[in-house]
């Protein structure tokens, strides 16, 4: 699909001007969009009227789970309820051919989490249709909507090339302070947003124009939050995400987005002498002395052949860029990164390396600048069905520079990371018996080029990992050992770990039975002195009574003796039963 450039700008010109549009208009375009849906649906079920006596007319299917759990501890304050519950569910319901999921989970728990953990959704399908109703966490874009879980409704509709979606909903529930609980809990305004995405292109090459609004509810409290400064904020951002297959070989992806912020919408207005970029918006968002506007780019470049692959990166977010429909983003940060792969050896040999290069401040407003160099290769090589190994280096450096101040040479960071892991590995195949071996040999080091600071920043660690299967094939018996080796290493203490495990599973019953068994013992000493012998030991069985019904039986026993008079020992178990129903 070939893209104009200065079509793509006035677009995007234009997509910004429909942001200043009044909310009156906004709504209109909202309704709008639903009518087409309702409408499209409505022509596309009139269409296939004629086959619908080849089709069933109501399926119902999918499958309940409930489980109990019970938690005892002696030595230590417990760390859960003694009893708690939940229960899963994932019905599918068809109506003429039409797939209607829906999923829901239920807890005594629900009250804990700021997200209510009694979820449910609904998801309609037909054709190029999509309709989701409840908790919806849809992906249009990295820097717009992106993940973030909402309760309400959406519609996507891909009719031949062009791409819309509308959703809206409750970002997050109002939760009051609550200074006497022993949990922890952050209190929040309710929140509402909508989103909408519309686009031309299919999977592979497409450009999508995203816009967002959220805004919280500064009247959902009852109480005023004592321990905690929550301000309620209100969000705006548009975005461009696009993806362009320029030839068969080459590829081209890009995201641009910019978010207009309001983080207190009762700060002090603006006064008359600030002249600042975020007034544009005053149509759309509250605009005062809390109002910041942010923005974030990425864009990649592939140019893939059978042999080889290379692929170039960039991406830069500025301070503080936040986003009402996505959880987390990396801020103040500008990447630079060069990923070129190989394929040898008639594909038995992969390589695969990455080049970058790394830094913040981008504002020039931090006191200091630090720069990361980051390298790494890895090698993945089947010599025969018998026989391979990976192996990977990676080196990780990062120095401190230059921002409103000159930094302290005293206290500078200075510093290299590395990582070294060999990981060899054995199969054998056989009629009676199949076994697997693999050794995993690791080194991580950090060197410090501060002599000031190497004392107490500078450490190694050494590790070493067995693994080893037996199947033995016409009973079903699995064997199993591990062995783990750790050793942690600074000028202010040494930590070293040797753990041991056996674990074994068979199924009877002809297969109806599946029993698993898992033991495990660690014993860890600091400063070559022992610390704590830690036994961990986990039992599972499942029975499948017919089809339709099973149950599950989860075993868990930890017992960790103290070696010091100052440790703690201590032993807890849990125990799990469960029933699941398939229809």
């Amino acid at each position: 699909m070939e893209i104009n450039k200065n079509a793509v700008y006035r677009f995007y010109l234009l997509f910004i001007g429909f942001l200043s549009l009044n909310m009156e208009f906004m709504m209109r375009i909202k309704l709008l969009f639903m009518l087409i849906f309702l409408l499209s649906c409505a022509i596309s079920q009139a269409q296939d009227l004629e086959h619908i006596s080849e089709v069933k007319p109501v399926e119902f299917s999918g499958t309940f789970t409930v489980f109990g759990s019970y938690y005892n501890v002696n030595g230590i304050e417990p760390r859960r309820k003694d009893f708690s519950w939940y229960a899963t569910g994932n019905p599918l319901l068809k109506l003429y051919g039409v797939e209607i999921p829906f999923s829901f989970t239920v807890s005594e728990q629900e009250r804990s989490f700021r997200q209510p953990f009694n979820q449910f959704c609904i998801s309609p399908t037909y054709k190029w249709a999509k309709a989701h109703l409840g908790y919806t966490n849809l992906t249009w874009s990295p820097f717009t909507w992106s993940g973030q879980t909402a309760l309400g409704a959406a519609v996507e509709l891909n009719p031949g090339k062009l791409r819309f979606g509308l959703l809206y909903g409750r970002l997050n529930r109002a939760v009051e302070e609550d200074l006497t609980s022993p949990e922890v809990q952050t209190p929040s305004f309710k929140r509402m947003g909508y989103a909408f995405r519309m686009g031309y292109g299919t999977e592979t090459s497409h450009v999508d124009l995203i816009m967002l609004k959220g805004k919280d509810d500064e009247n959902s409290l009852n109480t005023i939050p004592q321990g905690t400064e929550v301000l309620p904020g209100e969000n705006v951002v548009a975005g461009i995400s696009s993806k362009y297959k320029l030839t068969q070989k080459l590829f081209w992806d890009a995201d641009v987005a910019t978010s207009v912020f309001t983080r207190d919408v009762r700060a002090l207005p603006l006064s008359g002498d600030d002249a600042s970029t975020v007034n544009s918006f005053n149509s759309l968002i509250i605009v005062n002395s809390s109002t910041q506007m942010y923005n974030a780019y990425q864009t990649e470049v592939r140019y893939e052949e059978k042999k080889y692959k290379i692929k170039a990166k960039y991406r830069r977010v500025d301070p503080d860029f936040q986003s009402m429909g996505a959880y987390y983003f990396q801020t103040d940060v500008e990447n630079i990164t060069l990923e070129p792969s190989a394929y040898l050896l008639k594909n038995k040999l992969k390589i695969t390396s990455s080049l970058g290069r790394q830094r913040d401040n981008l504002m020039n407003k931090k006191s200091f600048t630090t720069k990361r160099f980051i390298g790494n290769i890895g090698l993945d090589y089947t010599l025969s069905s018998i026989f391979g190994f990976n192996a990977m280096y990676g080196n990780y450096s990062g120095e401190q520079g230059k921002g409103l101040k000159i930094p302290n040479q005293t206290t500078q960071q200075s510093f290299v990371s590395q990582n070294m892991v060999l990981m060899p590995r054995l199969t054998f195949v056989k009629e009676k018996l199949t076994h697997f071996h693999s050794l995993m040999v690791n080194r991580q080091w950090l060197t410090d080029k501060n002599p000031n600071t190497a004392g107490i920043t500078e450490y190694k660690v050494d590790n070493l990992n067995y693994n080893s299967s037996f199947v033995f094939n016409k009973i079903g018996l699995t064997l199993g050992a591990s062995y783990l080796l750790s050793i942690f290493e600074s000028n202010l203490n040494t930590t070293r770990l040797n753990g041991i495990g056996i674990n074994t599973s068979r199924p009877f019953l002809k297969n109806k039975l599946i029993s698993s068994l898992s033991v495990n013992g660690t014993q860890q000493k600091i400063n070559h002195e022992n610390f704590a012998d830690i036994v961990n030991l986990t039992f599972q069985n499942t029975y499948k009574l017919n089809e339709h019904h099973g149950l599950t039986l989860l075993g868990i026993y930890i017992d960790n003796k103290a070696k010091t008079p100052t440790g703690i020992s201590f032993s807890e178990y849990n125990i799990d039963l469960g029933y699941t129903y398939t229809f």
